[in-house]
Parts: C-alpha cells; structure tokens; sequence
C-alpha cells in the first residue's frame, strides 16, 4: 500500500482559504482577552456595588443611632444639683452627636468614592462593547 502524499500546492490553496474565512487572524484572541477583561470588571462592578449596599446599610444604622442620641435619659439630683447634671448632660450629648456625625461623613465620604470608581468601572465596559463592535 502507497501512501499518497498532498501535494505542496494543494496545502497552500488551503492554507491560503482559511486566513481567507478568518481563522489564521488574531481576532479570536483579541476577543478572548475582550471577553476576559469585560468579565473582570463586571467582577470589581459586582465589588462595588455590594460595598455600596453595605455603606448605606451602615450609614442607615448610623443616622439611626444619632437620632437616638439623648432619648429616654433621667437626670438623677436635688434641684440644686439639676443645673450641673443637665449641663453635663448636654455636653456629653454634643460630643456624642459630633463624633457620630464625623463617622457619618466618613462613610458618607467612602460611598463618594466608591461611586466615581463604580463610574469609571461603567466607562470602562461601555468603551469595550464599543470596541466589540
């Protein structure tokens, strides 16, 4: 039995037809590695937007601890005692309201940014659809 050989020219012919339909080209790649990033940063998207949900859920627990700063408190002392207890009262209810309010802003300040960043990640994805295309 003879092996039978292609010939050199048929070889080229096919070669030549499939860099023709496309499948000698790097696009395949390119798409890949497309699909690849678009998935990483619908990932981060994901990230940032359950850190998002998490702030708020926080920031919520947050405004309602400071609306019940100074609720249901009894200031114990003879009337001549009164004036320095409530003094001290408000005082410390000051303070309190001033630190759960720098918090507040802490949070509030990280939701910012994770907003811009969510921002960015989005324009980010629209340029790749646009490149998909």
């Amino acid at each position: 039995m003879k092996i039978k050989w292609l010939n050199p020219l048929v070889l080229s012919c096919l070669s030549t037809a499939f860099v023709a339909l496309g499948f000698g080209s790097c696009r395949s790649q390119s798409n890949l590695e497309i699909q690849q990033k678009r998935a990483e940063l619908e990932g981060k998207m994901d990230n940032i937007q359950r850190q998002i949900a998490d702030n708020h859920a926080k920031l919520a627990k947050m405004r309602s601890d400071y609306e019940n700063i100074g609720r249901a408190e009894c200031v114990y002392g003879g009337p001549n005692m009164m004036e320095e207890a409530i003094a001290r009262m408000e005082e410390r209810q000051a303070r309190q309201r001033e630190d759960a309010q720098k918090q507040m802003d802490a949070v509030q300040h990280s939701i910012d940014s994770l907003n811009g960043e969510s921002a960015k990640v989005q324009q980010q994805l629209d340029d790749l659809y646009q490149k998909k295309k």
